[in-house]
């Protein structure tokens, strides 16, 4: 993730760590790197109604899902003092959708036992979080990562947009009724 999301970056220093701190890993990770190369492409992109050209790389959305179910876990614990009990609760995490994230924001919005938000690196990665008023297992977070995550790809959503990362944590009801909606695609392709 901090090799690949860099490129789709809107973070102020993005030139910066592309040159001094992704070189350097992509050089030690001959793998990711001819990844990288084999799936880089020249496109045109969608953005604001007009085509502009953008470099795509490939990234795989589902492995920074699984990394931030683990940083919404850690999280929970962090602010709230609640540790999971995974026979009766879990944790879904992963790119959002534009309805997933109007989802996630209006329930953000409503009332909480406990709010919270963070921002670690000037920007890097911003955070938003609550917790549920009756169940405190329940909790619903926003992660900014890079100043946005530029992606394209996604068929339902042709037009190249920013994408934030969403978690919730909830018992294992919920979140199968959740997996059975809308909200959440992986992209493809950071632009």
């Amino acid at each position: 993730m901090t090799t690949v999301l860099p490129f789709a970056s809107n973070h102020q220093d993005a030139a910066a760590v592309l040159s001094q701190m992704v070189e350097r890993r992509l050089e030690r990770n001959a793998k990711l790197k001819s990844r990288q190369v084999d799936g880089h492409r020249q496109e045109l992109t969608l953005q604001n109604g007009i085509f502009v050209p953008a470099m795509t790389l490939p990234f795989d959305g589902d492995r920074v899902g699984e990394l931030f179910k683990f940083i919404t876990q850690g999280l929970l614990y962090h602010h709230f003092k609640v540790i999971l009990d995974l026979q009766k609760h879990g944790v879904w995490a992963g790119f959002l959708n534009r309805p997933g994230e109007e989802i996630h924001r209006q329930l953000l919005s409503k009332n909480a036992r406990a709010r919270v938000q963070g921002d670690i690196g000037g920007g890097a990665f911003v955070y938003e979080g609550v917790q549920g008023v009756d169940f405190p297992e329940m909790s619903i977070w926003v992660f900014q990562l890079f100043g946005g995550i530029r992606v394209s790809g996604d068929d339902h959503e042709p037009e190249a947009m920013t994408r934030v990362v969403g978690g919730v944590t909830a018992s294992q009801r919920v979140l199968r009724l959740l997996e059975g909606g809308e909200g959440a695609d992986s992209p493809p392709e950071a632009a």
